[in-house]
């Protein structure tokens, strides 16, 4: 009788259910990633405080929704008919659920001619994500600056750009005036990066300025930045805050 070696049947069935699991595993961590999110919303004049209402009662749903982990609505500062909803959710899952609301559906109807062009939704990767619990939330004697800054970088100056943001990340967030530093590459594009910085005042943001580390970035940006960097600076002003349900 021919022998029948066991190991070169065990041995495919173990590999097969191997990567049968590490698939499976992979797709539930693609599925589970937390999605980062900065959506512009340019309004017709005379739709402004629609969209505005649409917007804050958005916002105020989702905060009470278990899977957001923050959700912030702002306007330009220059720009006065502007809005900027940055959202953090666990998942895509949390996100769909989301899009089922009432309040998510007002504003996404209202948009269909309350805009003067579609609404720009940029999907972003936080760089250096915080756990939900260590997200600062303003203070009640704070008058808060609040920027978001979405970069284009020169083809080549990609890495030169997240290794300078990354060392200023570690140095900006310990910084006692500040609330708020994310730093976002844009899946997709990988000339375009997103900033967005939250601070204590007026005094807290110009002393970051003024630290080595923010003038090593701003030397940077002379050679890294298709335009200067004045040009991709927008100044924001929150509208409607509130504090999440569990904080």
């Amino acid at each position: 009788m021919k022998k029948i070696n066991l190991w070169n049947k065990i041995i495919p069935i173990i590999i097969i259910t191997f990567m049968t699991s590490f698939n499976i595993a992979s797709a539930q961590n693609v599925s589970q990633e937390r999605i980062t999110m900065l959506v512009t919303f340019n309004v017709k004049a005379d739709q402004k405080e629609a969209l505005r209402k649409a917007l804050i009662a958005d916002k105020n749903g989702a905060l009470n929704e278990k899977g957001n982990i923050s959700m912030e609505l702002f306007e330009h500062k220059d720009k006065p008919n502007t809005f900027y909803l940055f959202e953090r959710w666990d998942n895509q899952k949390s996100l769909d659920e989301h899009f089922t609301k009432k309040y998510a559906k007002d504003v996404l109807e209202l948009n269909k001619t309350a805009l003067t062009k579609p609404m720009e939704i940029l999907y972003l990767h936080d760089v250096s994500p915080l756990p939900k619990n260590e997200i600062k939330n303003p203070l009640s004697s704070d008058t808060p600056v609040d920027l978001v800054v979405i970069f284009k970088v020169k083809d080549g100056m990609q890495e030169t750009f997240i290794n300078q943001f990354q060392k200023s990340i570690v140095n900006s967030r310990p910084e006692q005036g500040n609330i708020e530093f994310f730093f976002h590459t844009v899946p997709g594009d990988n000339t375009k990066f997103v900033l967005y910085e939250r601070w204590r005042s007026q005094a807290a943001i110009d002393f970051h300025f003024a630290q080595p580390y923010t003038k090593e970035l701003f030397e940077m940006f002379k050679s890294a930045l298709e335009q200067p960097i004045e040009e991709y600076l927008n100044f924001i002003n929150e509208i409607g805050y509130a504090k999440r349900a569990d904080k």
